[in-house]
């Protein structure tokens, strides 16, 4: 199973749950319970200029990448200011705020795995007041940088485990049980021209979003055109395959979640045709 959809940032809707809590934020979902995921939420966050969210914590893990502009982020008593390439990852219980204090909108991805329940069914995000201590006043932050510098040699060593190097791939991972995940992985990931990976399915579920470049994507059977603000989630089992046919390197933001295991993360189809 899997589904290809784009962000139409005009969609983007403010989550019930914020409503009276936030200022200027708005959510297009991405990934959701919906269109068959069970593991999983992914989407993009929209940040007007001096627009807030207020303190709260959720019972699931939260990661994110800033695609654009600049942001605020409170965890427990620690200030970081981010802006363009900063990802990080929010423990779960971790009491956090934003604030968005330029005169630009802000942008980023964000995922959250366990999946978020559905509002009529129970609740997992609660907005507290910004002097109630939580466990989160004491907590360690996980906040990262990504510059071009960082981006391995495509075919170098790779950073994934149980991914072994491929020829004009190259990954870096900003999110994983190195950085202290409990149940995902954020990532970057970029297709040289010609590169490609064989069909393969994995034990978890994943997400792609489209950053630059264009790439042909095959799931389940289906062949994709994928640009820019394209995005595509594959289900446990769904075999799938990317091959880059442009002349210029394409791009995406990955998520997987749950947390895949450190040894036999990829079942390639190639390495069992021998018995059929």
């Amino acid at each position: 199973m899997h589904y290809v959809s784009k962000i139409d940032s005009s969609i983007a809707q403010t989550p019930k749950l914020y409503e009276g809590h936030s200022l200027g934020f708005r959510y297009a979902s991405y990934v959701y319970r919906g269109m068959g995921s069970v593991h999983m939420g992914t989407g993009i966050c929209f940040l007007d200029a001096n627009g807030k969210i207020e303190s709260h914590l959720h019972s699931f893990e939260e990661s994110f990448y800033i695609l654009e502009g600049e942001v605020t982020l409170q965890i427990g008593d620690q200030t970081h200011q981010l802006s363009a390439g900063n990802y990080g990852l929010i423990s779960t219980g971790i009491k956090h705020s934003l604030h968005n204090a330029s005169n630009k909108s802000t942008r980023w991805l964000e995922m959250h795995s366990p999946q978020p329940r559905n509002i009529d069914y129970g609740r997992d995000t609660f907005f507290i007041s910004s002097g109630e201590a939580n466990a989160s006043e004491n907590a360690n932050s996980f906040i990262g940088h990504f510059d071009e510098a960082q981006l391995p040699t495509p075919g170098g060593a790779s950073q994934m485990e149980g991914f072994n190097p491929t020829t004009g791939v190259a990954i870096k991972m900003f999110v994983d049980r190195s950085f202290g995940a409990v149940h995902q992985s954020l990532f970057l990931i970029q297709y040289m021209p010609a590169a490609k990976i064989d069909p393969h399915d994995h034990t978890f579920e994943e997400s792609y979003y489209i950053v630059s470049g264009r790439v042909k994507a095959t799931a389940d059977g289906k062949v994709y055109d994928l640009g820019a603000g394209d995005v595509i989630w594959t289900s446990v089992g769904c075999i799938h395959s990317f091959e880059n046919v442009g002349n210029e390197p394409v791009r995406w933001i990955e998520t997987q979640a749950p947390l895949p295991p450190a040894k036999e993360v990829f079942r390639f189809e190639r390495d069992w045709t021998q018995y059929q």
